[in-house]
């Protein structure tokens, strides 16, 4: 049996990830995104934007008159003095680790860098990045439950989908179908239990949404979109049948406008899922889930896996109801 801990941005609030882990006595944790990918350095490649959204989401926002027009340097100030960038150096450094294996999405708010750099030859003990060069798989006793993979970063429908990964700059970052086509190479045993994760929400984009169908996970795990609750539906809780054909449809040739005349072999692949069409006989996606995760501070959800059968708890710190407004 598999206890899972899922969550979601933590945004550089890393040593919640082993209270978390610890306190439901998770086997392993899935990580969907704005995970908090900072080193040192980092502070001096942020855009004033980033630096910016850093003080205003922390707990110092009220000391501090911040506008669009503070300066850079007032801004690091400040990040470098409440150590707004989180505990990631500290598990770069190894003067903490991971208590049991994280398997990681990024987000769309980290430092390109530092992937590149964890990509490479930076390694932290029990971390596992999701992108399209990994594909894990799990099982007890040589008998196959489950596989795992996963891509980050935003999904910007235009040109950017054509960058040469992996793409970003000034603390933002996003994905590119030449990432889409090489992870679609790269899973196996499609059809058979398998978790996608990435940090976008599946219910925002179609095209994504259109692309992943052609994966054929049985969950789809992701973050981003900020809700109080874990959301947990399929398109068929939502929709009718023609109708979730129109939305993964819609605006399918979009893409079309921005396509350079060169691209990559896996750009290519994953620009030919995005516009297959959905076999009608098939229609995998109906029994494809969504599990959209909150900000860990605000909850997280546990994924049971016993001998195939997966079962799902959720967990929240909820919101709270003022007064009700009048009726009339």
């Amino acid at each position: 049996m598999y206890r899972i801990l899922l969550i979601s941005d933590t945004h550089g609030k890393i040593d919640l990830i082993n209270e978390m882990a610890n306190r439901t006595k998770a086997d392993f944790v899935i990580h969907a995104g704005d995970f908090g990918f900072y080193d040192q350095d980092s502070i001096y490649r942020l855009s004033p934007r980033e630096l910016r959204l850093l003080v205003t989401h922390s707990p110092y926002r009220t000391q501090y008159n911040i506008t669009k027009q503070t300066g850079s340097k007032e801004l690091i100030e400040i990040v470098s003095e409440h150590q707004l960038l989180g505990d990631f150096p500290e598990y770069l450094s190894e003067q903490k680790q991971f208590s049991v294996p994280v398997y990681a999405a990024w987000g769309n708010h980290e430092d390109v860098q530092v992937i590149k750099n964890l990509r490479g030859n930076m390694h932290v003990k029990n971390l596992h990045l999701l992108d399209e060069n990994n594909f894990y798989k799990f099982q007890h006793d040589d008998t196959f439950d489950f596989s795992l993979y996963g891509l980050g970063g935003n999904f910007l429908i235009g040109k950017k989908l054509f960058d040469k990964p992996v793409a970003g700059r000034g603390g933002k970052i996003w994905s590119t179908l030449h990432q889409f086509g090489a992870l679609y190479q790269n899973v196996k045993h499609k059809g058979k239990a398998s978790i996608f994760v990435s940090h976008v929400s599946p219910g925002k984009e179609p095209l994504l949404t259109a692309m992943i169908t052609h994966f054929m996970p049985n969950f789809w795990i992701s973050g981003h979109m900020g809700a109080p609750y874990t959301c947990v539906w399929n398109q068929f809780t939502i929709r009718e049948m023609n109708e979730s054909i129109n939305w993964l449809q819609n605006n399918i040739n979009s893409l079309d406008e921005y396509k350079p005349d060169i691209i990559t072999e896996e750009a290519a692949l994953a620009y030919e899922l995005i516009k297959r069409i959905i076999p009608k006989k098939d229609y995998w996606f109906k029994r494809m889930w969504y599990i959209n995760l909150p900000d860990a501070k605000d909850g997280y959800a546990l994924l049971n896996v016993d001998g195939g059968r997966f079962a799902l708890e959720t967990y929240s710190r909820g919101i709270t109801i003022k007064d009700p407004p009048d009726i009339f």
